[in-house]
């Protein structure tokens, strides 16, 4: 499954289980808590599941932080939950220094169908759900440079759920597919190349991203773990008449993004159909190859 969540199957049901947890990612303690629910339960629909409990994992210092805080991060992850149709049934909470939180969630795949990364096949059209680049955002964020206020459409994404996204990857019997997250992603697309025995391709030039995105990544406003999300992927990436903002743009570690997924060429005009049924923003980026690693073009 990748880093995504493990299943386990008995009695003929095929279970999920993953957790996340995340640092503040905006100042409002309800929306961080709503984003981040939203993030855990990523996994579950990238695997094509459904969501039903979770536990709650916190790390809070009640010494720095009241708990009216505390209040809002819980009822902004009980209530995105409750959008969810999952229940929130305890969890844990440890002292610590910074604060974090998420979801350890547990789910089904009432499909029965497994929706992993290493199904990707040459001819396969590559598609993300929503633009990337929140990461410097929320970076901008903590440094003062901007304010939730400044940024509505980047909040949002990261509050929608990826249900609808993964329900679209099933009906579209979706080769491969992942989420967007951390790893960023020219991360998350080199572990699907890999994992699938493939290479990908992207074009630059279709990968949606936020303008106030690149603002900051050309002023070197950006988190770290872009730089290193890059330098892990160099070594299997080929491109060319790329600036570092550019590359700065596809490593970004995400949170709460779109799911990634693959789809053979002759499904592309049923996909387009079921995604503006569904309601949910696709992006074709790119195409998958024989061969290995990841290619980055720009037409």
């Amino acid at each position: 499954m990748g880093d995504d969540a493990g299943a386990y199957e008995y009695n003929g049901s095929v279970f999920l289980h993953t957790v996340d947890f995340i640092t503040p990612v905006v100042n409002d303690p309800y929306l961080w808590g709503a984003i981040s629910a939203a993030n855990s339960l990523s996994d579950i629909y990238a695997t094509g599941g459904v969501p039903l409990t979770a536990l709650a994992v916190l790390g809070f210092n009640h010494c720095q932080l009241s708990s009216d805080i505390l209040k809002e991060v819980l009822r902004g992850a009980t209530d995105k939950l409750r959008e969810a149709k999952a229940v929130l049934l305890g969890g844990h909470t440890i002292d610590d220094q910074e604060p974090k939180f998420g979801l350890a969630v547990f789910g089904v795949c009432p499909s029965g169908k497994l929706l992993t990364q290493n199904g990707a096949k040459p001819g396969d059209l590559l598609y993300i759900t929503k633009p990337v680049g929140v990461g410097i955002l929320t970076k901008a964020i903590k440094e003062g440079k901007i304010e939730e206020k400044d940024v509505p459409e980047a909040i949002q994404n990261m509050l929608l759920l990826n249900d609808k996204a993964g329900e679209l990857a099933l009906r579209v019997n979706a080769n491969a597919c992942t989420d967007i997250t951390g790893f960023g992603l020219l991360g998350h697309v080199y572990n699907v190349a890999k994992k699938s025995g493939v290479k990908l391709i992207i074009n630059f030039s279709r990968v949606p991203f936020y303008e106030q995105s690149a603002y900051f990544a050309k002023m070197g406003i950006y988190p770290k773990g872009a730089v290193d999300n890059f330098n892990f992927v160099k070594p299997s990436l080929s491109f060319s008449d790329l600036e570092r903002w550019e590359l700065i743009l596809l490593s970004d570690p995400t949170t709460s993004g779109g799911l990634l997924f693959t789809v053979p060429k002759e499904g592309e005009r049923d996909v387009l159909a079921l995604a503006k049924e569904l309601k949910v923003s696709l992006w074709h980026i790119g195409w998958v190859e024989e061969g290995e690693g990841l290619e980055v073009i720009k037409t």
